[in-house]
């Protein structure tokens, strides 16, 4: 019984996390291609917020899986990683489902001004401070998940994957106030979709967490 939970988790866990990995490079793609003038509004929005909204469900999902194959000593720290990440979801779901379901169409009909308050995420808007809360609390939960991935090989790569996504976490927050840190968040875009990567193969291998 307790041999095919943990292969249903770790199943499980390969299909969110390799689901997660596409969905932040999907994110990251046109992110680079906006900073760079190639994509321009309102394309580029609907290209970022779709997989980032497909990406928190992700996410959560994968720490669903960490969670359920956790080894019971290590469960404290699947536990935090999990709850962390339901905040995350929650939080930025929020903002993105906004973005595409209001913001975007608004602007389209010309109506820009009258949700103005509610768009992202540029420097002051009132919903690049949720968005960077909630990236601020993924990041942490990589942090605890780290903890579970200790080991050796691939769940070595996995937890200094994820270790380091999880250091970014004050480097997020901390745009609020200086948002030139912007420029060390971005690291979010090589480190996170690692972590996704090493993730899904150390579940693929079926190792114990």
């Amino acid at each position: 019984m307790k041999a095919a939970w943990s292969g249903m988790a770790h199943r499980f866990g390969f299909f969110a996390a390799l689901g997660a990995l596409i969905a932040s490079v999907a994110y990251g793609i046109p992110q680079v291609l906006q900073v760079a003038g190639i994509l321009g509004w309102p394309w580029d929005l609907i290209l970022i917020f779709a997989p980032s909204l497909a990406l928190a469900p992700l996410f959560v999902l994968t720490m669903v899986a960490v969670h359920g194959a956790a080894r019971e000593e290590r469960r404290l720290w699947s536990l935090a990683a999990l709850s962390l990440a339901l905040m995350y979801g929650v939080l930025v779901g929020i903002v993105y489902v906004i973005q595409i379901g209001a913001v975007i169409p608004a602007g389209l009909a010309g109506e820009g001004d009258r949700v103005a308050l509610f768009a992202c995420c540029g420097t002051g808007q009132p919903m690049t401070a949720v968005d960077l809360l909630g990236y601020t609390l993924m990041s942490l939960s990589t942090l605890f998940a780290a903890l579970v991935f200790r080991g050796s090989g691939l769940r070595r790569a996995a937890c200094l994957s994820l270790l380091a996504n999880g250091l970014l976490a004050p480097f997020l927050i901390l745009q609020l106030a200086l948002p030139g840190l912007i420029v060390v968040g971005a690291l979010w875009l090589v480190t996170f979709p690692l972590s996704m990567l090493f993730a899904a193969l150390v579940f693929r291998r079926g190792a114990p967490l």
